[in-house]
């Protein structure tokens, strides 16, 4: 899900002809700060909102079974097409951005998401709810979601990770104040259309703050861009740094752009390099950063016949990356762990009246995933930044944890054990959010992060589908919602564990790789 400046029919977009024969125009320095921190702010309420929106269906979902007259799995299919669409449209919004640049883009977004919503008042069936609260609306949430983050990698560089860390904390402040603030405008007007439409304008709001992603102006120098530390930002920073297809890219946003092609300062790859060295030839963390470097540029600019960097990636095919057994593990694992992750957020009310808990306190249980969520992504993230920390094994223990709580939370008695639950939850889903990316890097190396990114995507948005459907479906069959969270709560936990093979697989590879290169010393 991100933003190359040229199609993938090789023609430069528009803006960004150049001459035959000639290098591209230098781009705009990134200010780090001055009206960036305005960008950061409206992204942040940005995401506030869209996310706020997204994470806080479960609460309507009651009201459409009951409005509709409906079973539950057929009620669930509104979350799932939201959140579906929202993480498949990424290429179209990318396709987007290039052309038109990031304001244009955003306003063009809301005003699809604000028409679908206010659309969805006044639809009769179920079907038509799916095509205006689910695929409309979430195409337009798709299209706001990839400049908002575009914008801020753009106006930083030295504050990269900071500044991308804040904008994407909105969402979890979005699903602390939309899920009581929508039970008690279901509440206050006695159903969900009014809810709805209070909903479509404060969306609309959003078109203020796309204005304010104003393109960049003024050149820098070809050397300074992204440091390797910029991919630790998390999922959202990842893919808004990071492509779905391989080669050279440039990241526009109206007139800014960024050439991955030159990705990497000498000073960022050479300080990696010397902390490699220094943590000596039998440290893990030094042979992990190691694999990640083959990947980097050197000191001198690699020309078109290295084996690695933007050139490599762009000459690799993107499937065969399916014969690399760390990889199929990885994108099978977020495959499982997507069917189950949106489970809590559309269920976990319903759950809770069964307990006969009203459904303005259940409410906030969903404020409070939406809390701990946003310590997981700060708190998960400072700590898998340090380097005798395993980041795989972060990961891996978070989604075990949260699985196995979700698997639990059919057992919880009372509203006190459900909220426990929810931090829990929340706190542990924080890995699978802000670590995905940092982990395929450490696994597949920068070279093939950018197909295998979009392949992760991908799985990630066919999964999330299928997840609150198959729920709704046991809960249409049994008459309870236990069996759904057995489920979801399962596959998460399975898609975390079956990670904890990855180090047996790699420690394999570097043996052969080892005895390759003494086979090859002992030739020579």
């Amino acid at each position: 899900m991100t933003h190359a400046a040229q199609a993938s029919n090789g023609k430069p977009s528009r803006g960004t002809e150049q001459p035959a024969g000639e290098p591209p125009e230098p781009t705009p320095r990134p200010p780090d700060g001055g009206w960036g921190w305005v960008v950061v702010f409206a992204s942040f309420m940005i995401h506030v909102i869209t996310d706020g929106v997204t994470y806080s269906y479960g609460v309507f979902h009651v009201e459409f079974v009951n409005y509709f007259e409906t079973t539950e799995q057929a009620a669930s299919w509104v979350a799932s097409f939201l959140v579906g669409v929202t993480y498949c449209s990424g290429p179209i919004s990318s396709h987007f951005v290039n052309k038109f640049g990031c304001r244009a883009v955003t306003v063009a977004g809301t005003l699809l998401a604000s028409a679908c919503l206010l659309a969805s008042v006044w639809v009769r069936s179920l079907g038509m709810l799916y095509l205006t609260a689910g695929v409309g609306t979430g195409l337009g949430f798709g299209l706001v979601y990839l400049p908002a983050i575009v914008s801020v990698t753009v106006y930083f560089e030295r504050y990269r990770s900071l500044a991308t860390g804040i904008a994407v904390c909105g969402s979890g402040l979005g699903t602390v104040l939309f899920a009581p603030f929508i039970s008690y405008l279901i509440h206050y007007y006695g159903g969900y259309r009014h809810s709805m439409m209070l909903l479509s304008s404060i969306v609309l709001n959003c078109v203020v703050l796309g204005v304010l992603f104003r393109p960049l102006s003024g050149p820098a120098p070809r050397a300074e861009r992204l440091s390797l530390q910029d991919l630790g930002a998390g999922g959202a920073a990842s893919q808004a740094s990071l492509g779905s297809e391989g080669g050279p890219r440039r990241v526009s946003c109206g007139g800014g752009a960024i050439n991955r092609s030159d990705a990497f300062p000498r000073g960022s790859v050479h300080g990696t390099r010397k902390r490699s060295e220094s943590l000596g030839a039998s440290s893990e963390d030094s042979l992990r950063l190691r694999l990640s470097l083959r990947s980097l540029p050197s000191a001198a600019a690699a020309g078109p016949g290295t084996g690695s960097g933007p050139g490599a990636a762009r000459r690799a095919p993107r499937f065969s990356l399916l014969r690399d057994p760390l990889f199929v593990v990885f994108c099978l694992s977020n495959f499982c762990t997507s069917i189950g992750f949106n489970v809590p957020y559309v269920y976990l009310i319903p759950q809770a009246s069964t307990l006969d808990i009203d459904k303005k306190t259940a409410s906030t249980l969903l404020s409070i995933i939406g809390v701990a969520n946003t310590l997981g992504r700060v708190l998960l993230g400072y700590v898998s930044d340090k380097p005798w920390v395993d980041r795989l094994i972060v990961y891996n223990c978070c989604l075990t944890v949260c699985g196995a709580a979700t698997m639990l939370c059919p057992l919880c008695p009372d509203f006190a054990t459900l909220a426990a639950y929810a931090a829990v939850y929340g706190f542990a889903a924080g890995a699978y959010v802000s670590l995905t990316s940092v982990c395929l890097v450490d696994l597949v190396g920068l070279d093939r992060m950018t197909n295998a990114f979009g392949l992760v995507l991908l799985a990630q948005g066919v999964a999330s589908f299928l997840g609150p459907p198959i729920a709704g479906a046991l809960k249409d069959a049994s008459g309870l919602y236990d069996p759904g969270f057995y489920v979801a709560g399962g596959m998460i936990a399975v898609s975390g564990l079956m990670l904890f093979v990855i180090p047996p697989i790699q420690r394999r590879k570097r043996r052969r790789a080892e005895q390759l290169s003494g086979l090859q010393a002992g030739a020579s």
